[in-house]
């Protein structure tokens, strides 16, 4: 019975290494093309990606973790990318605009937050237009995008222009709930102190309540 080529030997070590509940690995193909595959897909000049450590890079899913649709939700393929999506979540939990999004999508700050964003974004593609030039490469497809950056944030200061000259009370804002409470609670110490009966006091204020809870407001 003859030997089996050495990186055969080679691959059948790795693959005892693959954690449980991977569900693909990183190959380079015969086409020099690094990809994922089935296990059970390898093909014989498929050579397994292994990280600094040795081991082989692989795409796990967490146990018992899908989503609606069914997908299964898959692990970082190493520790240099789990740590860069780490990194990721951290930044977009204190972005302001998906904070105020979440939070506070009718506030008028998230125009304003958008704005912010477009400008850094045109700042930034500024700069890279200067680079481009003072190295001396083209920079018509840099302005392009400037412009449109530009453009988009121009489009959003009107819209937070009209925004701030049209904007009507939020009734149903803490704010203003609040200041109704504040009014109301005067309102009924002036009806006990003219001498209205407290069943009087109690059916105008049940009604104002319903009033407020309606669709009207």
């Amino acid at each position: 019975m003859g030997r089996r080529p050495k990186h055969l030997v080679d691959r059948d070590k790795l693959l005892a290494m693959v954690p449980k509940g991977a569900t693909r690995i990183q190959v380079l193909d015969e086409k020099d093309n690094i990809r994922y595959k089935e296990i059970h897909d390898l093909a014989d000049k498929d050579v397994i990606q292994v990280t600094k450590k040795g081991d082989p890079v692989v795409m796990m899913a967490k146990p018992g973790r899908r989503l609606d649709d069914g997908v299964i939700t898959l692990e970082p393929a190493n520790d240099t990318i789990a740590e860069l999506m780490k990194q990721k979540q951290s930044i977009m939990e204190r972005d302001p605009i998906i904070e105020t999004a979440r939070t506070a999508p009718e506030s008028t700050d998230l125009l304003h937050f958008v704005m912010v964003a477009l400008a850094e974004e045109a700042s930034s593609i500024g700069f890279e237009r200067q680079e481009a030039e003072r190295q001396g490469a083209e920079t018509s497809n840099i302005s392009t995008r400037r412009i449109n950056a530009l453009t988009k944030l121009v489009e959003t200061w009107l819209k937070r222009k009209d925004q701030i000259t049209t904007k009507e009370i939020d009734l149903k804002a803490p704010t203003t709930r609040a200041l109704f409470q504040y009014v109301f609670e005067m309102f009924k110490d002036a009806m006990e102190s003219s001498g209205l009966e407290p069943e009087t006091t109690e059916t105008v204020f049940a009604k104002v309540a319903k009033v407020l809870e309606s669709e009207q407001w």
